[in-house]
């Protein structure tokens, strides 16, 4: 009998090994998400999706202007 794949499990197969535990964490709800992480200060907006505040959006453009990239 196969057993049947959670849509967790599905998402991990297709993630990298070194990044599979950082993953189990954020489907367990135990890490935050990638816009808490760069804009915590972000709300969700129904019509515009994630909604930064000015002083995240113009601390993330300086951040762009001095990467060295």
């Amino acid at each position: 009998m196969k057993k049947r794949t959670t849509e967790p499990d599905a998402l991990l197969r297709h993630t990298t090994p070194c990044r599979q535990k950082q993953a189990k964490e954020y489907l367990k709800g135990q890490v935050p998400g990638v816009m808490a992480h760069y804009a915590p200060d972000a709300v969700p907006d129904p019509d515009e999706g994630w909604v930064e505040s000015d002083e995240t959006v113009h601390r993330l453009a300086h951040w762009r202007e001095e990467a060295i990239y």
